[in-house]
């Protein structure tokens, strides 16, 4: 009885390698490049006039997401006064929201506004007062 030849032993080994090579390959490039899609909104700035029987807040919001947020609520903290709205906010785009409450904010006091969207919601960004 012979053995294999050391010529074809080298060629199955070869075959083994390269193949398992290509199998975690695959495998790598498939869990890299299936990113999912999801969005992520940012407060870029957020400010707030008093008038006599009212308050408008005014927020600008950049989705740095891959998706588009659906903006369903706007909190203002700590009066914790909340608005439902239903704007929808493109990835890589910045848009400006009014937001219009029938209370007269203190102008004095420190405000925070909190967006809820419907990936998640954001950080209480504080609000400036427009003099």
């Amino acid at each position: 009885m012979k053995g294999i030849s050391p010529l074809v032993a080298t060629a199955i080994l070869l075959v083994v390698t390269i193949a398992g090579g290509v199998l975690i390959y695959n495998y790598v490039i498939n869990s890299l490049s299936s990113a999912e899609h999801f969005a992520s909104l940012n407060i870029v700035s957020s400010k707030m006039l008093v008038l006599e029987n009212s308050t408008i807040v005014n927020i600008r919001v950049s989705n740095i997401g891959t998706k588009t947020a659906i903006v369903e609520k706007i909190t203002i903290l700590p009066v914790n006064l909340s608005r439902n709205i239903n704007i929808e906010v493109e990835p890589g785009v910045t848009k400006s929201i009014n937001v219009v409450f029938d209370q007269v904010f203190n102008p004095s006091s420190k405000y925070y506004v909190i967006i809820v969207y419907d990936q998640g919601e954001t950080e209480p960004y504080p609000v400036s007062l427009i003099k």
